[in-house]
């Protein structure tokens, strides 16, 4: 087995110091060109990798963003995944995920093991409270993305103005019943989809909305509930591309067309929404993950409540 080689190694074999090889592997610029040269040419040809975990005790610096997630089985938090891993990269971070599962006590345990971590920061989709609490009262660097919480510090998409701008493109395709399938009542798109109906002078009829787990990819009881509205929408629109795929399931069983027959408009964007070719509210994660590292890497403890627009993505 090849023995994994120190620094004090590359140094016998460069004919430096070690410290001479801690300055060139650090990036500093007193080192002579040619020091610098031959050193990174061993190193390129040993194999040689830093001890980041050594690098780290001296530096008290990780290097490491911490991200604590609600539900990794939706495509969406797969796309913050992707986001938040090249924003920390572009910074020369790395990030630890973490699933809580919608789980408070599973969503505390992994932000003590990343405090065990001397992550230099945490983004965190919330499921509990007094988990931002503990945070805050630790001194945590942290912010909230998807979620307004007063008191800390929070980016996230207007799903109110998400909400208004999908059933005011339905109405615009000439659809006045207009349904909803998402979590309870007080669901900010919700609100904002009533917002619109009262601004147009129509009535939502309360049976338009058809309120399910948006964690639950089965949907069971969709078909149901489905069966219990009397005067049925001509067009729906889903809180996550999940429920939207679901819902065309259940539509294909009663014999209904999401191409023809009734209109499908979905939240998030994912690579469902396009393979299923219907229009979505994009959030625009890219944005929301850069401006949380860039929150955490200024090491910004300011109360900032960042809104982010939503994007109307069009395909039918």
């Amino acid at each position: 087995m090849k023995k994994n080689l120190t620094m004090k190694d590359i140094a016998k074999l460069a004919g430096v110091s070690q410290p001479t090889i801690s300055r060139v592997i650090n990036g500093n610029p007193t080192v002579d060109p040619k020091v610098r040269a031959l050193v990174e040419q061993i190193i390129l040809d040993q194999g040689f990798k830093p001890n980041s975990s050594a690098k780290t005790l001296r530096s008290n610096s990780s290097k490491i963003i911490g991200v604590i997630l609600f539900d990794l089985s939706n495509y969406y938090y797969l796309e913050m995944i992707k986001s938040v891993e090249k924003a920390a990269r572009k910074n020369e971070y790395t990030v630890i995920i973490l699933n809580s599962e919608g789980d408070k006590l599973l969503e505390k345990d992994h932000i003590l093991n990343l405090q065990a971590k001397n992550v230099e920061g945490i983004i965190i989709a919330p499921v509990a409270e007094e988990n931002l609490e503990f945070l805050k009262k630790k001194n945590e660097n942290f912010i909230i993305i998807d979620s307004i919480v007063s008191d800390y510090p929070c980016i996230y998409t207007s799903l109110f103005q998400g909400g208004r701008i999908a059933t005011e493109y339905l109405y615009n395709l000439n659809h006045k019943k207009i349904g909803f399938i998402g979590a309870n009542k007080k669901n900010i798109k919700l609100l904002g989809i009533k917002k619109f109906f009262s601004e147009k002078n129509l009535i939502f009829e309360n049976e338009w909305f058809v309120e399910t787990d948006t964690t639950n990819s089965n949907l069971e009881n969709l078909s149901l509930k489905l069966d219990s509205i009397k005067d049925f929408p001509t067009a729906f629109i889903t809180s996550n591309d999940v429920i939207a795929l679901n819902l065309i399931k259940e539509l294909e069983k009663k014999g209904l067309s999401s191409s023809k027959d009734i209109t499908i408009l979905s939240f998030d964007d994912t690579i469902i929404s396009t393979a299923l070719n219907i229009t979505s509210i994009k959030h625009p994660v890219n944005l929301m993950m850069e401006y949380a590292i860039e929150y955490l890497l200024n090491g910004n403890k300011k109360l900032i409540h960042k809104v982010l627009d939503p994007i109307l993505i069009k395909r039918t």
